[in-house]
């Protein structure tokens, strides 16, 4: 009798399982397991090549658009409760986070050029609106900054997921979401303009630098650009965390620059095709 609940109690948490997965908008998610069989998934090992190579040089006539987080709402709660001094030192602290990132691309990026915009301006990305909502070095948002590149990917702070979607056309991004399984977080994880993650082969993310880029960075002018960087939050020492922090995220951004021109030198000249048109946006 036990081992007949026990089967029926399966039966019925499976059944509830496909259920729940049946009823997400958009392209459906499947149990992890059977991800593969999403229609997403059609032709994903034949094209996703195709695909990477067309996106690399879609992006070296392009733009990188890279999203800042703002900590808003955790800072609003804080306000609510009267927590003050905590509130202002969340706020400082992701100031100074959003200053090392924009630093280390700003002085480690040339594959092609790069913008800033904050979390709460993720909707204007997605809807091709690309102007009135960039930030400039103060980290203040400028209206004269206008990013007309008819391509673009958006890079960020991010985990890395063994992804639950496959190629996903233009008509289904708006509505996709990422159900796959955590893996780690990343310094730089890179993602269409709908934040669905890219996929190998190409380097849609970089965890570290390489010790030869890190080398390049102990050059005596680092420390110059990095205490100018940071003066404005807190006196900045060689032996501080925040010196450490910047040279190690630019050392990141340089290994990340690098790999791409590498990957764009080994495909250059791939075109987006009628095959894979509804893939590259």
């Amino acid at each position: 009798m036990v081992q007949k609940l026990n089967k029926f109690a399966c039966f019925v948490f499976l059944f509830l399982s496909a259920f729940c997965f049946a009823q997400n908008d958009g392209v459906k998610s499947r149990v992890y397991t059977d991800y593969k069989s999403d229609t997403t998934y059609k032709n994903f090992d034949k094209l996703r090549y195709k695909v990477a190579y067309a996106q690399i040089n879609a992006l070296k006539k392009g733009a990188l658009l890279v999203r800042l987080k703002t900590n808003k709402r955790a800072i609003s709660k804080l306000k609510s409760v009267g927590n003050y001094d905590l509130a202002t030192n969340l706020e400082k602290e992701t100031e100074l986070e959003n200053k090392i990132i924009m630093s280390a691309y700003k002085k480690e990026f040339t594959f092609c050029p790069v913008y800033f915009f904050y979390s709460e301006s993720s909707d204007s990305i997605r809807k091709n609106n690309l102007s009135g909502i960039f930030v400039d070095t103060t980290l203040q948002v400028s209206a004269s900054i206008v990013c007309n590149a008819s391509f673009f990917l958006v890079a960020e702070q991010d985990g890395i997921y063994n992804s639950s979607l496959g190629l996903v056309p233009e008509s289904l991004a708006k509505t996709s979401r990422e159900s796959g399984s955590y893996s780690r977080d990343a310094p730089i994880v890179v993602k269409n303009k709908y934040f669905i993650q890219l996929h190998k082969p190409f380097p849609f993310f970089q965890i570290k630098g390489g010790a030869t880029l890190n080398s390049k960075l102990n050059q005596d002018g680092l420390y110059t650009d990095i205490a100018n960087a940071l003066t404005m939050y807190r006196k900045v020492s060689r032996s501080s965390d925040d010196y450490k922090r910047m040279k190690s995220y630019r050392g990141v951004v340089a290994a990340f620059n690098s790999k791409l021109e590498s990957f764009y030198i080994e495909h250059k000249g791939a075109e987006v095709t009628s095959e894979i048109k509804e893939f590259v946006y």
